[in-house]
Formats: structure tokens, C-alpha cells, sequence
């Protein structure tokens, strides 16, 4: 700046959050995201069984169980998502296993947030909710695009080396 004037420089005003779920398939390493559509900065449970019930579709159109590592978080914990995992038709595809509430370093979905966070939307302004949730959706597309990519943000190996240490080939 020129002395004795004064640059304009933006400011964020109010932060804001965008809500985001994911899961991760530790065998192949298929990164599965949702950003709902209507998100008022926070999560619950009518958004969760949504994405909950994409996986579901997947565990019935593949045949394939899902395990799905929860930790005891409020919307994983409230009557209507409990309702929901304690159908019969959810419990035949879907087995869900707890996680310690604070125990972030037993999820390795809690890396790819972080990974995601710093890449995608640290440092960086945007002028309304609209663009923040559009960036925050094409950060998770690129990270969902590629079955190597979780492995490479949250483990630093390929999927070969996690198949083999979990047992499910080479």
C-alpha cells in the first residue's frame, strides 16, 4: 500500500459451517461422500440416515455387508437414527460397529476431513454459504473420484498393502 492509504480487505464477517458425511471403505479404499443440499451449519439425524441410506442401497444392489464404525456422536446415538439402524431390513446389510467417543486416531475417516479441511477451505474466503458448499462438494468429488486417493491422504500406501494387512488379497 501506498503510505497514508488504506487497502480494503475482506473480511468473513460470520463464520459458518458446512455439514459433511463420509465413509470409507478400508478394503478398496472407495471414498463415499454427501453434502446435503439444505444445511443450516450443522448435522443431524435426518441428514444421517439419508447417507446412511445410500449405503444401504449399495449394500442391497452389491449384496455385500457394510460395517459401519460409528463413534457415539448425538446423531448417531438419537432415537430416530437408532429407530432407523435397528430395522430389520437396515441390520440384514448394514453392522455397525462403536467407536470410543473421543478416539478420533481409530477413524480414518477423521483424517480425510482434516486432509480435506486444509486443502479445500483453510485460508480461503468465500463471499457466501453457496460457494463455500460448492467448493467443500468438488473437494470431495476430486477425493471420491480416485480409489487410490483416500489411501494416499490417510495411510500414505497404496491399497494393495492395506488389502494385504487386512487379509482380503494381494
Amino acid at each position: 500500500m501506498k503510505r497514508g492509504q488504506q487497502m480494503e480487505v475482506p473480511s468473513p464477517g460470520q463464520n459458518t459451517k458446512v455439514a459433511a458425511f463420509g465413509a470409507l471403505n478400508y478394503a478398496t479404499g472407495l471414498h463415499r461422500s454427501l453434502v446435503p443440499r439444505v444445511s443450516k451449519g450443522g448435522k443431524n439425524s435426518a441428514q444421517f440416515i439419508l447417507f446412511v441410506g445410500g449405503l444401504l442401497l449399495r449394500a442391497r444392489r452389491t449384496e455385500k455387508r457394510i460395517v459401519l464404525a460409528l463413534d457415539n456422536g448425538p446423531i448417531h446415538t438419537s432415537k430416530k437414527t437408532s429407530a432407523f439402524m435397528t430395522h430389520p431390513d437396515v441390520r440384514k446389510h448394514i453392522r455397525v460397529v462403536w467407536l470410543p467417543k473421543y478416539a478420533p486416531n481409530l477413524n480414518d475417516q477423521e483424517r480425510v476431513w482434516k486432509v480435506a479441511k486444509q486443502q479445500g477451505v483453510a485460508n480461503v474466503l468465500f463471499s457466501n454459504r453457496d460457494s463455500l458448499m460448492g467448493h467443500v462438494r468438488q473437494v470431495l468429488n476430486s477425493i471420491n473420484a480416485s480409489p487410490h486417493a483416500p489411501f494416499a491422504l490417510v495411510r500414505r500406501c497404496g491399497p494393495q498393502a492395506v488389502r494385504k494387512y487386512l487379509g482380503t488379497g494381494t
